[in-house]
């Protein structure tokens, strides 16, 4: 149900490389009758994130008919309940993203190397991983010691990042065969 959306994300113009993907969306209120905010850029600042930090970013909107399916309005369910925000004060960012690797070009999830988002709470839902090794994601107490969390996120799983406590990070995707490899998710923020 969610393929269609992924394979037509547009490319993320303020990397270099062509392996991500992604659209961005703010919303509030409860899963079922989400309301979308005013269309604006995405911006964290340079001490959260050191590679694209102070850059107002603006992408296209997640697909209304994305917004609209019930297996989506069940993730941002999940986020809500299990983050304990009000969604009908909070403000919840939705990323959109896939990282493709190719033979020529690893996939990086996070090309800003381990880090925060300025955020209270991240959501990391994987939703399909297709031909790749490695995606694996990390929690750090301190970004200078080794994680407290490593996993392969496989469909259907998530992780619940506390953001003003924990580091986060997602190591490189190869294609485990020949072709694309490719890793979709939705990144969640409050």
């Amino acid at each position: 149900m969610f393929r269609p959306s992924f394979t037509n994300l547009p490319l993320d113009p303020y990397i270099q490389g062509t392996f991500r993907r992604r659209r961005f969306s703010r919303f509030t209120g409860p899963a079922e009758s989400l309301s979308r905010l005013e269309h604006k850029y995405f911006e964290q600042s340079i001490s959260v994130n050191k590679l694209a930090g102070g850059i107002k970013r603006d992408f296209p909107e997640l697909e209304d008919q994305l917004v609209a399916l019930p297996e989506f309005q069940t993730l941002v369910t999940r986020f809500v309940d299990f983050s304990k925000i009000d969604p009908e004060t909070a403000e919840i960012g939705i990323h959109q993203i896939r990282i493709i690797a190719s033979p020529e070009e690893v996939g990086e999830p996070a090309p800003e190397g381990i880090h925060k988002d300025g955020f209270d709470f991240v959501g990391i839902f994987c939703i399909d991983r297709r031909n790749l090794v490695g995606a694996e994601t990390h929690l750090y107490e301190d970004p200078n010691a080794a994680p407290i969390f490593a996993k392969e996120l496989q469909p259907g799983e998530f992780v619940l990042v506390n953001d003003r406590r924990l580091y986060h990070f997602t190591s490189r995707i190869k294609p485990a065969g020949a072709g694309e490899g490719t890793r979709d998710v939705f990144v969640m923020t409050a």
